[in-house]
């Protein structure tokens, strides 16, 4: 599940009334198929990458579909994280394939194109 792809996008924070800070992640899988509330996800933090991986259950046994969204963290670890897609409306997700032909057509390492 790990890899060096870029990320999708940067999370997204709300705080609550009481001052928390809560990290807001999409409810829909990467694919845009299922809802992370029905089918259940896993979310990993990865604190030296600064990023949190978020893997649709559903789509993780495909091993054809790019299954989880990378986010760019920043600021304090928040206190708690809620699902809600209104956030990420316009975020269009980097997809790759997961059979380990790495990143999309015309992507390469540091963003140069590829031939």
């Amino acid at each position: 599940m790990f890899d060096d792809r870029p990320p999708d996008a940067t999370v997204r924070y709300r705080r609550t009334n009481a001052g928390w800070r809560v990290a807001v992640l999409p409810s829909t899988c990467k694919v845009g198929v299922h809802s992370l509330h029905k089918v259940g996800y896993l979310a990993r933090v990865s604190e030296p990458e600064g990023v949190v991986r978020i893997s649709c259950n559903a789509c993780n046994e495909n091993v054809d579909v790019d299954h989880f969204w990378v986010l760019t963290m920043h600021g304090p670890p928040p206190e708690a994280a809620e699902l809600d897609d209104e956030p990420y409306r316009d975020v269009v997700p980097v997809m790759v394939d997961p059979r380990g032909r790495g990143r999309p057509p015309g992507t390469g390492p540091r963003g140069s194109a590829q031939g």
